[in-house]
């Protein structure tokens, strides 16, 4: 992370790389003009205007949620590496994004009264640095009007979130983590995802993903809110492969053949169904080859002995196919843009014992699924602005319009893609 190394915003560091040398002698000519009476008191009124814009977002927050910024990294899959992105225009005015953002690159994540700070920040910078303050200042009330109008026309949802998670009496408190937070990922972490990171990826839109593996390369994680709308038993009687029917019919699943399918992820690894499945569960208490992903919570071992385990109360397990993975620097870049909100269970606030097992569990196997699952988790995570952000078929739309326009505009203005950036 730039803030971290260097104490200052991302894009103030990229230019700051390639600023040529004639930059101060340009700056001692901007101050000598910013100076002036006239000059001062358009640039104050347009301060003015753009402070009361960045307070009523800080009074109305989901206003932010739509205030997407220009991220001066991607993560380039096919390089495997991050490469830097070009853009035109002044990154004084992606500065200011980024900090009413909440310290995302992209897809803002807000915080308390961070908007009307930026503002004021960005104002100071124009006046020290000699950068004409009104045309940054256009720029970024058009960016801070595009996403007012945005929420305006989507309107607001209305939704009665229950304090308490379904079947259980201690909802789950989770502890969210600010995209610049550079703490160690652990197994456990759930990842939520933005409002309008992922409108054009079905299976990780308002996703919640849980993190089961962690190693030097890889990070593994299964989405546990996306239903197949099929059961076991019916998705093995599909099932082409007789030697996967032989090996289930082996295993005395019983009711567990009841039990819903999920999507885990979009990551599916061989072509039989026993490479393909895996199972969440709380019977792994010294069940051989079971991974405790999460207080009570368990992965994989045996799963006739599962099965044996659940016989009289199935609830406790959730199959799914397929999962999902980053190498460790593609999901850095993705926290950092804003891509997920990354969450913990707080474990001062956490009671112990059964209740905050159950807690988790209520997270991971609860009744909730789709959409109402991932309001759940981002409510208990404290991101309520994002949990109540407008989704509907006919909102979705508009929303997904409104990213692409978004994305056009950013390529119109990038340079394309720059060297490999190392890590």
């Amino acid at each position: 992370s730039s803030i971290a190394r260097f104490g200052c915003c991302p894009w103030t560091l990229l230019r700051a790389r390639s600023a040529p040398a004639s930059c101060s002698v340009a700056r001692a000519s901007n101050c000598r003009r910013f100076g002036t009476p006239g000059m001062m008191g358009k640039e104050r009124a347009a301060f003015r205007q753009l402070l009361r814009l960045s307070r009523a977002a800080d009074r109305e927050p989901m206003r932010l949620v739509a205030l997407l910024g220009r991220p001066p990294r991607r993560y380039d899959p096919r390089q495997g590496r991050p490469m830097a992105m070009k853009y035109g225009g002044s990154p004084f005015v992606e500065d200011a994004v980024f900090e009413a953002c909440g310290g995302s690159t992209e897809f803002p994540q807000p915080r308390p009264r961070l908007a009307a700070r930026a503002v004021r920040r960005h104002f100071d910078r124009a006046r020290t640095m000699g950068f004409p303050y009104l045309q940054e200042a256009a720029s970024l009330a058009r960016r801070f009007e595009a996403a007012r109008k945005l929420v305006g026309e989507v309107g607001t949802p209305g939704l009665s979130l229950p304090d308490v998670l379904p079947g259980y009496e201690v909802p789950v408190t989770l502890q969210s983590f600010p995209p610049t937070e550079n703490s160690q990922l652990a197994c456990g972490d759930f990842l939520l995802t933005h409002p309008l990171s992922c409108l054009f990826e079905s299976v990780f839109d308002q996703a919640v993903v849980l993190l089961d593996r962690i190693d030097a390369a890889q990070i593994d994680g299964v989405v546990l809110n996306k239903p197949l709308g099929v059961t076991l038993g019916q998705m093995l009687e599909r099932w082409q492969n007789e030697q996967d029917k032989e090996w289930a019919a082996s295993l005395g699943l019983g009711a567990l053949l009841e039990s819903r399918l999920y999507r885990g992820g979009p990551i599916i690894e061989g072509r039989s169904l026993e490479e393909s499945l895996r199972w969440l569960h709380v019977h792994g208490e010294g069940l051989a080859d079971a991974r405790e992903v999460a207080p009570g919570l368990f992965l994989g071992g045996e799963l006739g002995a599962v099965a044996a385990r659940a016989a009289e109360d199935p609830s406790g397990v959730r199959f799914f196919l397929g999962f999902a993975g980053w190498t460790r620097l593609q999901l850095r870049i993705e926290l950092e843009c804003g891509v997920w909100v990354r969450a913990r269970v707080k474990a001062d606030a956490a009671p112990t014992g059964a209740s905050a097992s159950g807690g988790v569990q209520a997270m991971c196997l609860g009744a909730a699924e789709r959409s109402p699952a991932w309001r759940m988790a981002m409510r208990s995570a404290g991101m309520s602005d994002m949990a109540r952000f407008p989704r509907a078929p006919g909102v979705d739309r508009r929303l997904r319009g409104y990213v692409e326009r978004v994305h056009q505009e950013q390529r119109r203005r990038s340079w394309g893609l720059g060297k490999p950036l190392n890590p």
